[in-house]
């Protein structure tokens, strides 16, 4: 089970997943104050073991807000394709990229495939490394905005110090 595999990667990474019947979040912070209440859900995995959902609330994932379980054990968080579909969006998985629109067509969040997962991270510092991982184009117009739009509508002066330094 993936969530619960140890990995490199940050506890405050989240996972889009196909094959998640709710969202998971593994990280209290990743939550709303004001949302988060108690509850008892008891999740089954795959391979027969259960773990207990301890809290549900509001999460904010770029320009998402969607509703998840706090899941401690979980090494990884899950946002579920399922569930995203049900709060309206569009998930689309093309040339190692999945964009999340919304009922409009804008996008809203993005995930880069990386060890066999498209991940998404809280962590400025993870845009950063999916930018090095993506080392294409050029300084032209065109290419920042496509860049842009896939690291979530990272903010233009950072994303073109960011992109500088690694063409420099």
């Amino acid at each position: 089970m993936v969530a619960l595999h140890r990995s490199a990667m940050s506890n405050r990474t989240w996972v889009i997943d196909s094959g998640a019947s709710h969202n998971y979040g593994n990280n209290l912070r990743d939550f709303r104050n004001d949302s988060v209440m108690e509850t008892n859900m008891i999740i089954k995995l795959e391979d027969k073991h259960q773990v207990q959902a301890k809290k549900k609330g509001v999460v904010r994932l770029g320009d998402v807000e969607i509703e998840a379980f706090f899941v401690p054990e979980f090494r990884l968080s899950l946002l579920s394709v399922g569930q995203l579909d049900s709060y309206g969006y569009t998930s689309t998985f093309k040339s190692g990229i999945c964009a999340v629109t919304n009922a409009k067509g804008c996008k809203v969040l993005s995930a880069i495939l990386k060890e066999g997962l498209y991940i998404i991270s809280t962590d400025v510092s993870a845009h950063v490394s999916e930018i090095r991982l993506l080392r294409t184009g050029t300084k032209n117009a065109k290419t920042l905005k496509i860049w842009h739009q896939r690291f979530t509508h990272l903010n233009y002066q950072v994303l073109k110090r960011i992109l500088n330094s690694l063409y420099n």
